[in-house]
């Protein structure tokens, strides 16, 4: 059905439209936009409305336009506000333990609802199976480790990183994913610096393949207790 616009919103009511369609990613960052005409056809509008909600767009930082070719979007305007956040946050505070401890109670917070939401999610066998084939890589590692290989400490930490990227994005939650990609760096680089040893990472590879078995089963209190736990460890090594 085609959407009926009022005279005087036309082209605002057609940027609001895409930009939502640019913060849910129907058009991602670096793909060109359908072309003026094309969007004229759509909404049922003339081409100076859709310029116009360009024009919009561009102000926003949202899209950029080039004479003769369709507009690029450059960015979803959410993550654009976090990476702005999160470079102000580095640049400023890259030392400030608070700070750290307050990012790392984002990260508790925006986890245990994703530990929580997936264990509810009928359709979850290929996210909880990529979950489980993450934790089996990290298994996988712990001979290696315990022969104090620094190659394998590298892999384990990219497998974990990727275990709770992979946990987060599973509820398609643009807030709490954005959040999360432009903020978790920072406290992965202050992670990177706390040594761990052999039995805290066996220790913690076991509690990466317990939250699986919850998530795969359903088991909703104890998917959210293992998150807990195993995020409230890594909080007091940071608060030491």
């Amino acid at each position: 059905m085609t959407p009926q616009w009022s005279n005087e919103t036309k082209s605002a009511q057609i940027a609001a439209t895409i930009e939502q369609d640019i913060i849910e990613k129907k058009y991602k960052a670096g793909e060109p936009l359908p072309s003026q005409q094309e969007l004229a056809q759509t909404y049922n509008v003339s081409s100076r409305s859709v310029r116009e909600a360009f024009k919009h767009l561009e102000a926003k930082g949202l899209v950029k336009i080039s004479q003769g070719k369709r507009a690029i979007v450059l960015a979803n305007n959410l993550n654009q506000f976090v990476n702005s956040l999160s470079r102000s946050l580095i640049s400023t505070h890259s030392t400030d333990k608070k700070l750290l401890l307050d990012l790392m109670q984002v990260r508790i917070t925006v986890e245990v609802s994703a530990s929580r939401e997936l264990s509810r999610l009928g359709q979850r066998g290929l996210l909880v199976k990529s979950l489980d084939n993450l934790a089996t890589k990290m298994e996988q590692l712990l001979p290696r480790l315990q022969a104090n290989e620094p190659k394998a400490f590298e892999e384990w930490n990219s497998h974990d990183f990727l275990f709770h990227k992979t946990l987060i994005e599973s509820n398609e939650n643009i807030i709490l994913s954005a959040i999360y990609e432009n903020l978790s760096p920072l406290l992965y680089e202050s992670m990177g610096r706390i040594s761990n040893t052999f039995s805290e990472l066996e220790k913690s590879t076991r509690e990466h393949r317990y939250l699986v078995e919850a998530l795969e089963n359903g088991q909703t209190d104890l998917a959210v207790a293992l998150a807990l736990v195993h995020l409230n460890a890594i909080k007091a090594k940071l608060e030491v």
